[in-house]
């Protein structure tokens, strides 16, 4: 409701509309870190490197379960204001039809996409100069996986790697390319650096129902590197390189962490410092949403039209949730791009 009525401003000043919509952002968005931490009882910590204060970044990282995004939160809370308001990320358009997270994250400017390259590098192409426009710190998250990883599609990816000659790797899916190279070139004047984020989990992996039966048992590890903008090579064939040595880098230290998950000292003397969490915002939106149904409440027991209209409305929200949630409980089931042989004809040939 408080977004809608922003858009009052958005013709006449972008900046406040931005200002207003990250700040209704961060208090729902604050639902995530007391989803992991706090209700389902997880633990999170991060390691490694900072980025600077006020900094615009776009954050690379694995993609693990379905609470990663949670977890991501978590992170970007820590930075203090505006975050989490100040989250960004590169999603699957269905996520976008569910009732009100879907809602709220369009106007948070996220980027959704059909998984149609001839489509979505428009809609990216467009989002990106529109986001870059931005005088707020943002930070623009993107798994280059594309999906979670599952033993079907690892094997899928491993002999991928091998038919085309690249790295194979033991405990990720091969990156893909496309979205990370348009939004590098497209922003690269407007955006600071890169955080690059090696996700893993101590003990078992959970997941949403796990979150909301408050049965989650693990911590959330977030090991992070900052490259500045600068230190990116500006082609796109070289930041394909870039990002495949990246995994490849990612991939030998999650060999290192998952053999033993206490043997990685020198990124543990890095702990990042964990604040803990303020809600007050978060519990105030939910405060006033119980006001308001309260108030609905009332109004259907006196008026049959708004019983009537509330109650059609419930039930075409509630069927698109269910419908949305099935279609993206599963990870995708878009496979890896068919090889190019004659690139990799010409790879083998130079090599």
């Amino acid at each position: 409701m408080g977004q809608l009525l922003a858009l009052v401003v958005l013709p006449f000043d972008r900046h406040l509309f931005r200002s207003i919509s990250t700040w209704l952002g961060s208090a729902f968005l604050m639902s995530g870190p007391f989803l992991l931490e706090d209700w389902g009882g997880g633990k999170f910590s991060s390691y490694g490197e900072q980025a600077p204060p006020n900094a615009k970044v776009l954050v690379v990282t694995n993609h693990v379960t379905d609470m990663d995004w949670a977890g991501g939160l978590s992170y970007l809370t820590r930075f203090g204001e505006p975050f989490p308001g100040g989250a960004k990320a590169i999603a699957k358009n269905t996520l976008m039809h569910i009732p009100i997270f879907g809602w709220l994250t369009y106007f948070l400017e996220f980027m959704y996409i059909k998984r149609d390259w001839e489509s979505d590098k428009h809609t990216l192409t467009k989002q990106a100069n529109q986001l870059g426009t931005s005088r707020l710190p943002f930070a623009l998250c993107l798994f280059p996986e594309g999906t979670r990883k599952t033993p079907k599609k690892h094997a899928q990816s491993q002999e991928f790697c091998k038919k085309n000659g690249y790295p194979v790797l033991n405990n990720l899916l091969y990156p893909r390319f496309k979205a990370f190279t348009l939004i590098a070139m497209t922003m690269r004047d407007q955006l600071d650096g890169v955080i690059d984020i090696t996700l893993f989990f101590d003990g078992e992996h959970p997941n949403m129902a796990d979150a909301f039966s408050r049965k989650i048992n693990c911590k959330c590890n977030f090991i992070c590197k900052y490259y500045p903008m600068n230190e990116l090579p500006e082609k796109e064939e070289e930041l394909e390189e870039w990002l495949r040595n990246i995994w490849v880098k990612k991939d030998a230290l999650l060999d290192e962490v998952l053999k033993d998950q206490e043997a990685f000292p020198r990124q543990r003397k890095d702990e990042l410092k964990q604040d803990p969490l303020n809600y007050t915002r978060f519990f105030a939106l939910f405060g006033v949403s119980c006001l308001f149904l309260v108030g609905l409440s009332v109004l259907m027991v006196v008026n049959k039209v708004i019983r009537r209209v509330v109650v059609v409305m419930s039930v075409i929200t509630w069927v698109g949730f269910a419908v949305t949630m099935v279609s993206n409980l599963r990870p995708s089931n878009v496979g890896l791009k068919k090889p190019d042989l004659k690139a990799s004809s010409q790879r083998k040939k130079a090599e």
